[in-house]
């Protein structure tokens, strides 16, 4: 398992392969890059937020 610091650099890591909004429309690959960069980012703060639940 992926601890949420993995989970979000890997996250930057799919964003940063996409080029800015102004090079124009985005490809089917970039969209899916940053749909799983939000999925990987959701998952962290899943995680985050467990993680604080137990230490209570």
């Amino acid at each position: 398992m992926s601890t949420p610091t993995e989970l979000r650099t890997r996250a930057a890591e799919l964003e940063n392969r996409v080029p800015p909004v102004t090079a124009g429309p985005r490809t089917d690959d970039e969209r899916m890059w940053l749909e799983k960069a939000a999925a990987l980012r959701d998952e962290a703060d899943q995680l985050d937020a467990a993680d604080r639940a137990t230490e209570k």
